[in-house]
């Protein structure tokens, strides 16, 4: 019979010991809610660097196999960005994935980008969704929090107002002498067309 109790009382300790945690996880996401609407937002200029290509460039054509290769090595394994974003092209979109300190907790988050060209051969993210953990936030916000928060590199500008990242292709260093240029993306297609050349 002592027994028997005994087992009730265990019971009752871990199941209050899993509100506890269920609670206290709820708490600090609406926190994390909270500090994230009430952030200032970043209004930091971007701009178009022009790629200092030389006349004898070349074509490089790439799947999105190819191009995830090309972003492990030249964009995800910088040191001045690892650990801040991970850029991966998924089947219909570019995917940004980061963790970030707040509240004390290391918390990942995941941005869905379509990927576009600009007139200069630089590669430009329209944020479409952000989820911080399962949590979808407003992406404006989210986007101002982190231009505010992470020291990236001067060839990564985080826009939180036109809710975009651009990524200066010509000023990533450690390319084996190359400067490269996007001339098309075309998603459907699964083609990445890129001009690869010496820099002048």
């Amino acid at each position: 019979m002592m027994r028997h109790q005994f087992t009730k009382e265990q019971k009752q300790i871990r199941n209050q010991g899993l509100l506890w945690g269920i609670g206290g996880t709820l708490i600090a996401v609406v926190l994390l809610s909270i500090v994230l609407l009430l952030l200032p937002q970043n209004q930091a200029g971007t701009k178009d660097v022009k790629p200092n290509i030389a006349d004898a460039a070349m074509e490089v054509r790439m799947t999105k196999t190819n191009l995830n290769a090309w972003l492990n090595q030249y964009l995800n394994n910088d040191p001045d960005l690892k650990g801040k974003f991970r850029f991966e092209m998924a089947e219909k979109s570019m995917m940004v994935y980061g963790t970030e300190r707040l509240l004390g907790q290391h918390v990942d988050y995941g941005m869905k980008m379509t990927p576009s060209v600009t007139k200069n051969g630089n590669l430009l993210l329209h944020a479409d969704s952000v989820a911080v953990g399962q949590l979808p936030l407003p992406v404006k916000y989210v986007m101002s929090a982190l231009g505010d928060h992470l020291d990236l590199p001067k060839w990564v500008t985080v826009n939180a107002h036109d809710q975009t990242i651009r990524i200066n292709l010509n000023q990533i260093p450690n390319q084996s002498g190359l400067k490269f240029k996007i001339e098309k993306i075309n998603m459907e297609k699964n083609q990445f067309i890129f001009r690869a050349g010496l820099s002048n």
